[in-house]
């Protein structure tokens, strides 16, 4: 048939040179590896650990980068993630979700029996989860206690026990299970806000130090003698600097780990807090820059002030915001003219609606910045790694 569109990535192939299928999510390197490095100078600045989440990109490409760079392990939300990172050897891995099917924890079992150079750091909010998932750990015949970690919420919020009495209650059921071992707190704060506003940080800081007496209670009780050190454990891409400083500041018994699961903070994203003081240097002065564009062409201009672009819900995260439009091709190597006048309003399944007071063309080529990465990479089975003239450098293939 003679097609020349293609479906993978050749190295040196320009993503803007005509021979290529729209629309295309891409990874700008020059950002992505900015944001890596950023956030692990903040860490190590601060002597916390990161288990980035893998549910972001589930590419193990980037998730080889992120622990090159210095991450300590990472985290995921479901077993299917789970398996990808234990059979990709990463270390370390938090499993930041209630694990209750006993079936799944005796498969757990088996495999961290056959991988003992890596571990698995489970969480648990209730006596009939840590019943279910001790029972799962005791049928897998592993002789080594599983690390659980209790996990504190907030009302209304998602998971997690409500009241310190709750989380020491729970507590004391994993402590007197001998399969299991309690490590730590667990919780995320990012259900708690969507802004850096005064009010919201103050709610997430009192939120916080919640976490940081539960670990003291538990400390004080006895509770955590066990574990081979006390790990506490928070953070979503929004407030991790107010993670970093809360948790660090516990007054425990002994040293404990604080580690961090921020999942965007590699990539970030154009929603409104794209130039909000999300720092990440070691100063605490660095910025994060937004590394993921959707490229897309103009394929209708049915009416005035009205466009269609060729992407939709099946190509761009839509759940946190609609894609930005950065503007249009306008050169070679992705010289872009800036579109201000150029909004997406809505999303069908293959369709962008895009409102504008000024012409476009079908044709034109636009490139489109995202919100919320987390649900980006999932629409994707591979994406490309490209340099700042839109030069393919490496096919990236995603695991979800």
């Amino acid at each position: 048939m003679g097609f020349t569109f293609r479906t993978d990535y050749l190295p040196g192939l320009s993503l803007l040179d005509g021979a290529v299928e729209f629309p295309q999510l891409v990874l700008k390197q020059a950002g992505f590896q900015h944001n890596v490095a950023a956030m692990s100078a903040f860490c190590a600045a601060r002597d916390i650990s990161l288990a980035p989440h893998a549910k972001t990109s589930m590419a193990p490409s980037i998730i080889a980068r992120q622990l090159d760079a210095g991450a300590w392990g990472v985290t995921v939300a479901t077993m299917s993630q789970l398996r990808v990172c234990l059979e990709g050897g990463v270390p370390n891995i938090v499993l930041a979700h209630e694990l209750v099917n006993p079936a799944a924890a005796a498969w757990l079992g088996e495999a961290l029996a056959a991988r003992p150079a890596q571990q698995v750091f489970c969480i648990a909010d209730s006596a009939a989860g840590v019943g279910r998932l001790a029972a799962g750990w005791r049928e897998s015949g592993n002789p080594n206690p599983l690390p659980v970690l209790v996990e504190v919420g907030a009302p209304g919020g998602r998971t997690g026990c409500r009241t310190p009495e709750e989380a020491q209650a729970v507590a004391r059921v994993v402590a007197g299970h001998p399969e299991l071992c309690l490590s730590g707190v667990e919780a995320f704060e990012g259900v708690l806000g969507a802004s850096r506003s005064a009010e919201e940080l103050a709610r997430v800081d009192t939120f916080l130090a919640g976490v940081t007496e539960c670990a003291a209670r538990l400390d004080r009780a006895g509770l955590l003698d066990a574990a081979p050190e006390i790990m506490l454990s928070a953070g979503g891409s929004l407030y991790f600097d107010r993670v970093a400083e809360v948790l660090r500041a516990a007054r425990l018994s002994r040293p404990h780990r604080v580690v961090l699961r921020s999942g965007c903070y590699a990539f970030h994203d154009h929603g409104e807090h794209a130039g909000a003081p999300l720092l990440a240097g070691a100063g605490g002065g660095t910025e994060l820059i937004p590394a993921l564009e959707l490229w897309c062409e103009v394929v209708s201009t049915p009416e005035p002030g009205l466009a269609f672009a060729g992407f939709g819900k099946r190509d761009a995260p839509y759940d946190a915001g609609l894609p930005v439009v950065l503007g249009r091709l306008a050169g070679p190597f992705g010289t872009l003219e800036p579109l201000p006048g150029v909004t997406v309003t809505g999303l069908n399944d293959q369709h962008a609606y895009l409102q504008t007071n000024i012409p476009l063309a079908v044709g034109d080529r636009l490139a489109c910045g995202i919100v919320h990465p987390c649900t980006a990479f999932d629409k994707w089975r591979r994406l490309a790694l490209v340099d700042d003239q839109y030069r393919v450098l490496e096919t990236i293939d995603t695991f979800f």
